[in-house]
């Protein structure tokens, strides 16, 4: 039998240590090809963020120095059609695309990775923002709004933001933003991609200024004009050209088409100061108080401003936004004047149109109207330029009785003859108390008695409308020859034509109707409507030619006024709402070669008024901060416009950065090792880059970059 050992169990401890190393090993060779891979997978995702970070940098220099640009550099503007970095749609398929092929090296041999940059233009900066804060509060909802009426487009109609039209759309309307609602239909109107089209809502959009609106009561007092609900006071239009070619308004009341339109035809250029304007036209005709004498017809309630005269409203200013003391001769615009678009500060005129009153710009030959109206800037109401009144009230007869002399009367004399008992006590009744003239003598001989005074309880407003006046005289003459007497109003420079007394040979009391005697009552009216009325001077003119001794008396003197004060009269007449052939607020002659220009920087709200532009040759128009209208209509008759963009905008919501800051949205692809890259998949990096330009222009290569965002997706 074989004696037994330990072999067996020396060769599975063997096997086992073998076994264990094998296992060691193998584990460790394993973990060895994971890290290997990881390391390489690593690397590549290192090169990746390399690539992109070193495009990103690239593009951001692009932007800094203007590369790529032939002048300038990006700044955001959506009319000029140039993207990021300097090329346009026509010269590259991707206007705001950086290809950069190859860029970045590979390794020894291995093909150079290639990067796609594209950038992105964050809307409401730069020049497709504001330098001012624009929100809901400042602007109406859309940049068209017609409450009783269409949107009547016979051309092209560009718009930039929403419109909404209580009537229909009819014609091409083009919108690059916003959407389209409508009562009625609109099946022309295009929008873009991401805005929709309402047609045949059936909905109705109220008057922004209907306070009894449940959700407008916040916001509808901002559609209030800033007359503050009373007249300002009357104003006479410029007769000179101060410096030789300006003409310059100031703030106030204006109601007379005739003078106006020969103010602005007098000089090359017309200015009206900052402030608030109120236009009520009374050449029309109407009742009680627009009398031919003071306003003369034939040119109707309809101001014209001509061919080849410059208005600017509002404050002016140079190229560079420099305030100046006045507008130049023939300003440049737009930017004749400082504009809410872009300036907080901006302080403006404010046009408001009252009842017949309406505003037409002529055209034709070397140069047609230019206007630019700029409105004041507010940030919780819109800024609006150009307001058709649409409430007030009828003139009401007021009246001014028994006015009497309160001053002690100024007795004169020629020839012998001596007043006495010239008080004014002796003048306020008839009482048998008299001024008596006590002549004496042989030939002619004449006396005055001056008094003044004759005040009412309220002083009657200058652009007040006499309507009557009867004088009250007792007295008593000598003989066969008449007395006369002459009234002049407190600030007037002339009296009145002499008024023929009747002739009394024994004391009596005449009531003249003055205005059976129109050579008096239109010179009196004419004085109380340009100067108001807060008393008179009466003055009483005898003559004697009686020999001897003989006296006249006069024993009271007083006088009656009936007359309107100015009011705000909503819009009306033919130009009202609803009219059969209501006539324009705002109208452009309609001719193929009218070389109009006209902007309107601020809010237009005509709720009754019908605007009515017409592009043509040479011509440019552009309603800035949105319209409030009856109804617009809109045509190109011919020839070839200056303006080929928006004819209405609105201004998008911004913070009011200002011009001087462009922000920019930066995608990076990243293909590696490939000769070229396309913009597809998720991209490697994505950045947020602000570009700041103190002056508002671009400054390359001085632009300051912040970068206020980071991100790498791989």
């Amino acid at each position: 039998m074989r004696s037994r050992n330990d072999e067996g169990a020396v060769l599975i401890f063997a096997l086992i240590i073998t076994t264990t190393i094998a296992l060691v090993v193998g584990a460790l060779l394993t973990r060895g090809d994971g890290s290997l891979r990881a390391t390489v997978a690593l690397r590549q995702v290192a090169g990746t963020s390399y690539a992109a970070d070193a495009a990103a940098n690239v593009a951001i220099n692009d932007l800094r120095t203007g590369n790529g640009f032939t002048s300038g550099g990006f700044d955001n503007s959506p009319g000029t059609l140039l993207g990021c970095f300097g090329h346009t749609l026509s010269s590259l398929g991707d206007p705001d695309g950086l290809s950069l092929n190859g860029f970045y090296p590979g390794s020894t041999g291995a093909t150079d990775t290639s990067a796609y940059v594209q950038c992105a233009g964050e809307h409401g900066t730069g020049q497709d923002g504001s330098p001012v804060p624009i929100s809901d509060k400042n602007h109406p909802g859309f940049a068209i709004i017609t409450l009783n009426g269409d949107i009547a487009s016979a051309s092209n109609l560009a718009v930039h933001g929403g419109v909404y039209s209580n009537g229909a759309i009819t014609g091409p309307v083009v919108l690059d933003a916003g959407d389209v609602w409508a009562n009625g239909s609109c099946t022309q109107t295009t929008v873009t991609a991401s805005a929709t089209k309402h047609c045949n809502s059936g909905s109705t959009l109220p008057d922004p200024n209907d306070c009894g609106v449940a959700t407008q009561a916040a916001t509808c007092h901002g559609y209030d004009s800033d007359l503050g609900g009373t007249v300002p006071t009357l104003q006479t239009p410029p007769t000179t050209c101060t410096a030789g070619y300006l003409a310059i308004f100031t703030p106030g009341y204006y109601d007379d088409a005739a003078a106006m339109n020969a103010a602005t035809s007098r000089c090359s250029t017309v200015w009206f100061k900052p402030g608030a304007y109120y236009f009520d036209f009374h050449n029309d005709g109407c009742a009680t108080v627009c009398p031919a004498n003071l306003f003369p017809t034939g040119s109707s309630d309809q101001w014209t401003i001509p061919r080849g005269v410059s208005v600017v409203g509002g404050t002016p200013i140079d190229a560079a936004g420099n305030v100046l003391a006045r507008p130049p001769d023939n300003p440049s615009m737009p930017g004749a004047c400082e504009s809410p678009v872009t300036s907080t500060t901006a302080v403006g005129v404010q046009f408001v149109f009252g009842y017949n009153s309406h505003l037409y710009l002529a055209g034709g030959g070397s140069q047609g109207a230019h206007t630019e109206l700029c409105a004041s800037y507010h940030a919780d109401r819109p800024p609006i330029e150009l307001y058709g009144l649409k409430s007030g009230t009828t003139p009401a007869a007021a009246s001014a009785n028994a006015l009497k002399t309160s001053a002690t009367p100024a007795p004169t004399g020629s020839g012998a003859g001596t007043w006495t008992n010239v008080t004014a006590a002796a003048l306020s009744s008839a009482d048998g108390v008299a001024a008596t003239w006590a002549t004496t003598g042989n030939g002619t001989k004449t006396g005055t008695l001056t008094m003044s005074g004759f005040a009412p309880v309220g002083s009657i407003p200058v652009g007040s409308v006499l309507t009557g006046a009867t004088l009250h005289v007792t007295h008593k003459e000598v003989d066969t020859n008449a007395s006369t007497a002459t009234l002049q109003v407190t600030g007037a420079s002339a009296a009145t034509p002499p008024l023929t007394l009747p002739t009394r040979t024994t004391s009596g009391t005449d009531n003249i109707d003055l205005t059976t005697v129109p050579a008096v009552f239109n010179s009196l009216q004419k004085q109380v409507h340009d100067y108001g009325y807060a008393g008179a001077r009466l003055t009483y003119n005898g003559t004697v030619k009686t020999n001897g001794s003989n006296s006249e008396t006069v024993d009271a003197v007083s006088f009656d006024l009936t007359y309107a004060v100015p009011v705000l009269r909503g819009e009306a007449g033919t130009c009202v709402q609803g009219g059969a052939s209501p006539c324009k607020l705002l109208a452009l002659d309609p001719s193929g070669n009218n070389k109009i220009r006209l902007y309107l920087q601020g809010t237009t709200y005509t709720p009754y008024g019908d605007v009515d532009l017409t592009l043509s040759n040479f011509s440019a128009e552009v309603a800035m901060f949105g319209v409030v209208a009856r109804q617009v209509e809109f045509t190109i008759n011919t020839g070839n416009p200056s303006y080929h963009g928006p004819v209405f905008q609105i201004p998008d919501n911004s913070p009011g950065y200002g011009y001087e800051n462009s922000t920019v949205d930066l995608k990076v692809y990243v293909c590696a090792a490939s000769p070229t890259c396309a913009p597809s998949g998720t991209p490697a990096l994505t950045a947020r880059v602000q570009l700041w330009d103190p002056s508002g222009s671009p400054a390359p290569p001085a632009r300051q970059v912040t970068v206020l965002s980071w991100s790498h997706s791989r």
